[in-house]
């Protein structure tokens, strides 16, 4: 190409950038604008891929997981909050229960009039007491069972009602460990296991807890 041709055509490409006017870019020329831009542009993303951001990929990671999990969580507590108040109504039932329970046990010093009236119910009911003996307390959290070994005969009738009125009475009574034969006579042997439950007592209780410290 001719030498002399270039002058021209180069004069004419730089003639925007003559005289530019650096404190205004905005009244550049269209081409010089756009130069200005592609520079910065190519300078940020320059600085971009230069910029460490391993570290802070790795800590968006972290914050992205802990949403998840604060996500699960709240979703668990929103649930538990839904179902506050059943549970609390559920307590309060059981509450009752057990009050209801506790007031069927006696006290020691109780205990000797129902053992009593348990021996006396027996022969209400026409039977023939062979056993009645109170065997060593086994003690529970907060009570203790008094299993009693009983021994009596009589007629299927008379056996039926001692049995139905032990299950009748206020206080907590239950037959185990029950055995039946007929004798010769045509009556029937019962042999059972008589358990009562009583409150412990304050001292008893404070040896249960003495007991259990030295346990931990």
């Amino acid at each position: 190409m001719n030498k002399n041709l270039l002058t021209p055509l180069g004069a004419k490409i730089w003639a925007p950038f003559r005289g530019l006017d650096f404190g205004n870019p905005y009244a550049w020329p269209l081409v010089p604008r756009v130069f200005l831009l592609m520079g910065l542009y190519c300078l940020t993303v320059g600085l971009l891929c230069l910029y460490p951001l391993n570290n802070h990929a790795e800590e968006l990671h972290q914050l992205v997981d802990k949403e998840k999990n604060l996500r699960v969580e709240f979703t668990d507590k929103l649930g538990k909050a839904a179902h506050l108040k059943v549970l609390k109504d559920q307590r309060d039932e059981i509450a009752l229960t057990v009050e209801a329970l506790e007031k069927q046990l006696p006290n020691s010093t109780e205990m000797s009039s129902l053992l009593f009236s348990i021996s006396q119910m027996g022969r209400d009911q026409q039977l023939q007491q062979e056993l009645f003996k109170p065997e060593a307390p086994i003690y529970k959290p907060y009570y203790a069972i008094i299993p009693v070994t009983f021994r009596a005969h009589g007629s299927y009738h008379d056996l039926a009602r001692f049995a139905a009125e032990l299950a009748n009475l206020a206080r907590i009574v239950t037959l185990s460990n029950m055995a039946i034969w007929s004798r010769s006579e045509g009556a029937l042997t019962l042999e059972a296991t008589v358990r009562t439950y009583r409150h412990l007592d304050p001292d008893e209780l404070a040896a249960q807890a003495r007991g259990a410290e030295v346990g931990k």
